[in-house]
């Protein structure tokens, strides 16, 4: 049974992460796509090298096509829900301050804006 995935959209339904793919040379934008598609199936049993935990609850989904290395940040959101939050083309090591910066914020946005919801 494959899980539900939730892409993060702001307050205007713009979405980074489909913004991010659809940038994407075809063929790259395939391998991460196709990554997306296994997380789906496999949801928290998605292992290295597919996916590994970062921190915070943040876990990284990771996607290669030649020397380039993509990364999309998630977290789960739910029974069998993950909340897909941003992307990026990992260039060093480590993953990019700001990177981890934006899919916290992200993710409190969304779980404010959702608890909102549910009182309103």
């Amino acid at each position: 049974m494959n899980w539900r995935l939730i892409f993060y959209r702001n307050i205007s339904r713009q979405c980074s992460l489909e913004k991010f793919i659809d940038n994407l040379p075809n063929e790259d934008a395939k391998e991460v796509v196709a990554s997306i598609a296994a997380l789906r199936e496999l949801g928290n049993k998605a292992r290295r090298p597919l996916a590994d935990y970062f921190e915070d609850s943040i876990y990284e989904l990771r996607a290669r096509r030649l020397k380039k290395r993509f990364r999309v940040l998630y977290t789960f959101a739910g029974k069998r829900t993950i909340l897909l939050l941003t992307g990026f083309i990992k260039k060093s090591k480590a993953i990019p301050p700001r990177e981890i910066k934006k899919a916290r914020a992200l993710k409190k946005d969304y779980l404010e804006r959702k608890k909102g919801d549910k009182n309103g």
